[in-house]
């Protein structure tokens, strides 16, 4: 220190010389730390866009599966198709059935693949191409599509050929035994044309298979050999974790990241895979330009002194500062922050990525907005499917308890009209009968309709469930001012299809009619006409209400798509209604026009299980009770009315009748005496009506063959089995005294 201050030097030397050496020092020590820490980010950066891009590569091989996958299975439910694959199933000669499926092979549809052919159901090969390599490779794909009757997609590996294929199974829902017709086969081979297809921009892919490059977007061939030593090495993990991998590779003196990986959903033996390369070189020959930029600046630095550091802190902090503002803003929530990219350094590449990362943050937060919205109306649909089945089980519960009442009350009515009385009176109980019955058709309705169901078609009266919807909706419907008038054709054939499923399309519609008149005015028409036409059915809705506009009527039938308020629909009514008619093999079409309503018609096919529906013909009287002089009956049932009430009309025709409120009172009538017939209600208190059957076939066989059932409630499946299995009759409670005698009547003969 002394030595210096003896040096006759001006201030500002004193000041420039320290200053000097030590951005002289700091250049060196800035150029070995930027050098070292530019270099390993370069290559992580790299490394990860690579990952990044082998993970769109991934997606992109996905959506291409599917796209392939969706092309292929709607070619194999093509009428067309199933008529050339039943061929082979029927009595048409094989040979004209192999051409012919040959022709359509090689039609336009098939004109991008490269292998297209269809086996039998036991996988062998019909018609198509005839390569047993690739018919050996695709074996345990062909097994698992036709045991699953599911399509599937898979990457196959062919001798030295990679190929994408698609099995997609072939198979008429309308065969009795479900069997399957075959399945079509198609092979793209991944070539050259789908390594440029799928890869990303600025990357290079090869594909490797068999120990070699079978397809390269290079254009060079002559870089597969080093390719492939590049994929074998990397291949290979590093012997120790402290070992870091080398991922970088250099290809005519330009230098790439590379990264290996396996094809998705590959099968079969073999290596086969791709290596994905990025070329970073001119980030590294922009790395060295940097360098030798701020080795000059740093020198014209030592000259320019504070003010070149000035403009450098300015030049470094002020980007910084943007970047730190905008992170801040993205912290609030603002995704819409961008940063201006003012140069190609360092800095300019971050604030690049910050960008990006902003945009992704803001398209995955509207994604997930979209599908929290999805939630919701699913949540919304899943509550209304509750409370559906909750109505259900209180229907099924309450049925009981009121067909007992209805029971009496319509049997009573009937009794009296047998009697003496005035016409008057007898229009009364023709009145309080009629009532009765409309009461017993409402709570069947409310039960067919709300009680979950399994899918299950059978020969069914498309009038009757019209009439069944408007039952249910009938209330609201007069209450609304809503007028509906039914044109039902008498002579319509029934249909194979499921009820529960179509009479929930027609409460859809009719629902959605009784809304929009209700928004629109205060009163309304809603016309329904069934009419056939050819081979379908057709039921046509029409509304006067405020009709669709008509950029909203080509999405209606779009899942979550509605008009209505939040809270007020889901938007799932009508696309369910499609797939049910979809699934019954008929169409269904909305017309409409601002205004002037709006027209649904749904047609239904005509199978070979429809039968045509009668004209109605006149109700006949029912047959006489058989005289029960000298015959015994036993009643049992724990309803005191129903008692009373099959007393007196059995006790009209001399039957000696006993009664029982329960299983137990039962069994002592039958232990004390013998019985012609014995009547018992099906659920009781204490032991029930099977329970008294079952204790009867154990100690008096005789007895329990001479035994009917009767119940007000709702006969499950196991229930029915039991009543098939015996041989057992169950007369459905309300009863009139018609459907009495008949059963009476049907134990004597």
């Amino acid at each position: 220190m002394a030595a210096w201050r003896r040096l006759n030097l001006k201030f500002q030397s004193k000041v420039l010389i320290p200053v000097a050496t030590v951005m002289v020092l700091f250049l060196a020590g800035t150029l070995w730390l930027v050098n070292s820490r530019i270099q390993a980010q370069l290559q992580n950066e790299n490394q990860l866009a690579l990952h990044n891009t082998a993970t769109l590569f991934g997606a992109n091989f996905q959506r291409r599966a599917e796209s392939l996958l969706r092309q292929f299975s709607a070619i194999t439910n093509q009428p067309d198709f199933f008529a050339l694959a039943q061929k082979f199933n029927g009595h048409d000669d094989r040979e004209t059935a192999r051409k012919s499926m040959q022709e359509f092979l090689d039609g336009p549809q098939f004109k991008d693949t490269s292998i297209a052919l269809f086996t039998d159901p036991g996988g062998r090969w019909l018609a198509g191409t005839t390569n047993e390599a690739f018919v050996a490779a695709c074996a345990p794909l062909l097994k698992s599509v036709l045991e699953k009757n599911a399509p599937d997609e898979r990457v196959v590996q062919v001798n030295d050929s990679l190929f994408e294929v698609v099995a997609a199974p072939s198979s008429l829902p309308s065969l009795s035994n479900g069997s399957l017709l075959g399945a079509l086969v198609v092979g793209l081979e991944l070539g050259d044309a789908t390594a440029h297809e799928l890869k990303s921009p600025n990357t290079q892919i090869a594909f490797i298979a068999n120990d070699k490059v079978v397809a390269c977007t290079f254009g060079d061939a002559s870089l597969n050999p080093t390719i492939w030593q590049e994929y074998k090495r990397l291949q290979v993990p590093a012997p120790l974790m402290d070992d870091a991998q080398d991922y970088s590779l250099i290809l005519h003196g330009n230098h790439y990241a590379a990264l290996p990986g396996q094809f998705p959903r590959f099968i079969g033996q073999g290596s086969a895979g791709y290596l994905m390369v990025s070329s970073y070189e001119q980030s590294w020959a922009a790395f060295h330009q940097t360098q030798r930029v701020l080795l000059l600046f740093s020198l014209a630095g030592l000259a320019a002194g504070a003010v070149i550091v000035w403009l450098l802190v300015r030049r470094v902090t002020e980007p910084l500062r943007q970047l730190r503002d905008s992170a801040e803003a993205v912290g609030r929530g603002d995704f819409s922050r961008r940063i201006d990219i003012q140069s190609k350094d360092e800095l300019g590449e971050l604030a690049a990525v910050f960008n990006q990362m902003t945009g992704n943050l803001q398209k995955s937060l509207a994604q997930l907005e979209k599908t929290v919205e999805i939630l919701r109306a699913t949540q919304a649909q899943l509550s209304h499917s509750e409370k559906l089945s909750a109505v259900g089980e209180f229907v099924a519960g309450v049925a009981h308890e009121l067909n007992n009442p209805l029971t009496a009350l319509i049997g009573y009515a009937e009794l009296l009209q047998m009697s003496t009385v005035s016409d008057d009176d007898r229009a009364s109980l023709k009145c309080i009968s009629s009532s009765a019955e409309r009461c017993h058709k409402i709570v069947q309705s409310l039960l067919s309709f709300a009680r979950q169901h399994p899918p299950e078609r059978k020969v069914s009266n498309v009038n009757a469930l019209v009439d069944a919807v408007i039952e249910i909706l009938i209330y609201d419907l007069r209450t609304n001012n809503i007028r509906v008038e039914k044109e039902l054709s008498p002579q319509l054939p029934r249909l194979l299809l499921d009820p529960h499923q179509i009479q929930q399309v027609f409460l859809n519609i009719v629902n959605n009619a009784r809304q929009a008149i209700e928004a629109h005015r205060p009163r309304g028409l809603i016309r329904i006409t069934t009419s056939a036409a050819g081979q379908r059915v057709r039921i046509t809705f029409q509304d006067d209400g405020p009709g669709i506009s008509e950029e909203n009527l080509a999405k209606i039938f779009n899942p979550f798509f509605t008009t209505k308020p939040v809270g007020k629909g889901t938007g799932l009514g009508l696309s369910l209604s499609y797939g049910i008619i979809q699934e019954h093999g008929g169409s269904i079409s909305a017309a409409s026009k601002l205004g002037h309503g709006t027209t649904f018609i749904i047609e239904l096919p005509i199978t070979n299980s429809s039968e045509d529906i009668s004209a109605a013909s006149a109700e006949l009287p029912p047959p006489p009770l058989a005289q029960g002089k000298g015959r015994k009956v036993l009643v049992v049932d724990d309803e005191v009315d129903i008692l009373n009430l099959a007393s007196q009309i059995l006790s009209r025709q001399d039957y000696r009748v006993q009664t029982a409120v329960d299983g137990e009172s039962a069994l002592r009538h039958l232990a004390a005496e013998r019985f012609d017939l014995i009547i018992s209600d099906w659920k009781m208190p204490g032991l029930n009506g099977q329970q008294l059957f079952e204790r009867l076939l154990a100690t008096d066989a005789q007895a329990a063959s001479r035994m009917v059932f009767m119940t007000g409630d709702v006969l499950s499946e196991k229930t029915e089995k039991f009543l098939r299995e015996n041989g057992k009759t169950c007369l459905a409670k309300p009863f009139s005294i018609a459907d009495f005698q008949n059963v009476v009547n049907d134990m004597f003969k």
